[in-house]
């Protein structure tokens, strides 16, 4: 499966990782979501239905950004 990095602001606990990732596996083509809580880094595992500018909007919508 592949891989995509994100990087998004605003992340500064566990429970937010875990609010991102629970949103981002809710888009289509999403396998796994691992957050970096120190850096801010996304890692999305997922198919070739990943679109990243849904799993960009899912994110946002829960009050986080990217840089």
């Amino acid at each position: 499966m592949a891989q995509t990095r994100l990087v998004a602001t605003g992340i500064s606990s566990k429970t937010d990782a875990d609010k991102i990732a629970q949103a981002g596996e809710a888009v289509e083509g999403v396998r796994f979501v691992n957050v970096n809580i120190d850096d801010g880094g996304i890692v999305v595992t997922h198919s070739d239905a990943f679109n990243a500018d849904s799993f960009k909007a899912a994110i946002q919508a829960i009050g986080f950004n990217f840089s």
